[in-house]
């Protein structure tokens, strides 16, 4: 049976100077782990940037919980965790960064706080500006994900973390869609996590579309998601 639609994407135009991003049709369902790939430059961070509405659409519709991003955006974030590598962080001890946010989420989870913090291995009298890049990306995958949102955003999550930080965040985001009404989306260069942890893809190339579908139907037997990209010109 399948579940209730928490994105929705028509009919989308977005030009950013010369650059314009295409997309016809995508739908992410409840309980989906959907990974958006592509070489440099497709169009992935300037797609998951609309879902937060932190980017206008030129044209088409972007519809997340059936709401607009630009039109409430509240509405959406409140329900909606983003985070990508660069992420700016209040310049806090990670624990009162960590207290400060929880205020303004109405299902901030402490316990599962505790257990991110004890996973990724994180410091709560740690300066944010002493952390690593690698800490400091466990600490944005927290705060994305502390307040247990329906639809969790990661662009490039993996890119600070050594292989610990990696296990524990595919661990992590495979545990948040054992809860059916929950989805994530996950745009990443490391493509042999992607392919082992993705349900749906969505392939972008310059912009447009080049598959879409199951992660099992498209790359198929006998090949890896890195050789299929290949074999549909879409690798990076």
């Amino acid at each position: 049976m399948e579940g209730s639609d928490l994105v929705t994407i028509n009919n989308l135009i977005v030009d950013q100077g010369s650059f314009r991003l295409e997309v016809p049709d995508w739908r992410v369902q409840e309980g989906t782990v959907v990974g958006v790939v592509g070489p440099n430059g497709a169009g992935k961070t300037t797609l998951l940037e609309l879902l937060p509405g932190l980017r206008r659409a030129k044209e088409g519709q972007v519809r997340v919980f059936g709401l607009d991003p630009i039109a409430d955006p509240a509405g959406v974030r409140s329900q909606l965790g983003f985070m990508t590598d660069n992420m700016p962080v209040f310049a806090l001890r990670v624990g009162r960064l960590l207290h400060l946010l929880s205020g303004y989420y109405s299902t901030w989870d402490a316990a599962l706080v505790e257990t991110l913090l004890e996973r990724f291995k994180l410091d709560r009298s740690s300066q944010v500006g002493d952390l690593s890049r690698g800490e400091g990306t466990r600490l944005r995958l927290i705060t994305a994900m502390a307040f247990c949102p329906k639809v969790l955003v990661l662009d490039e999550p993996a890119s600070g973390l050594d292989l610990g930080g990696r296990r524990a965040l595919l661990e992590t985001v495979l545990e948040i869609v054992r809860n059916s009404l929950r989805s994530v989306i996950i745009s990443s260069h490391m493509l042999t996590d992607l392919e082992r942890i993705t349900d749906e893809l969505l392939v972008l190339h310059r912009g447009r579309v080049v598959k879409q579908g199951i992660t099992s139907d498209l790359v198929g037997e006998g090949r890896t998601l890195e050789e299929a990209l290949i074999a549909w010109g879409a690798a990076g």
